[in-house]
């Protein structure tokens, strides 16, 4: 035999791993950025919508405090709007914590099984009133 028989094949071998290793980090940068935006996401609108619920401040009594159903009803409008489903959780007098769920699904590596994927992040608001200590007054 001579010595161009012997290695008949191995480059076809070798471009498949190769191309295989191509597809794999693809899907590492696509599928790994749609999910870190995914995650970004989540993140702005539970902060914006903690933000929109202590809006609902209750000015009528003495001490300033949340309107609980007025801060859970703005909450959840600002989730739906935005598209996502989420828990609004009234944890204080003047504090809110929201939780949002932003679902995705992976194009690349949704190939290997388990597409579609849930990213859950929460954000906590309070009503401030004041100037805290250590801050320029304007």
């Amino acid at each position: 035999m001579s010595a161009g028989r012997r290695d008949r094949g191995s480059v076809t071998v070798l471009a498949a791993l190769a191309g295989l290793a191509m597809l794999l980090l693809a899907g590492l940068v696509i599928d790994g950025g749609g999910r870190l935006r995914a995650a970004g996401r989540a993140d702005r609108v539970a902060a914006e919508a903690a933000r929109a619920a202590v809006e609902a401040a209750d000015t009528r009594g003495p001490a300033l405090t949340l309107d609980h159903p007025a801060a859970v009803a703005a909450a959840r409008r600002y989730l739906t709007a935005a598209g996502l489903t989420g828990t609004v959780t009234i944890t204080g007098p003047r504090t809110v914590r929201v939780t949002a769920s932003v679902r995705g699904h992976d194009l690349i590596l949704g190939l290997l099984g388990h597409p579609d994927y849930a990213i859950t992040r929460q954000a906590t608001a309070t009503i401030a009133v004041g100037v805290s200590v250590g801050q320029a007054e304007n």
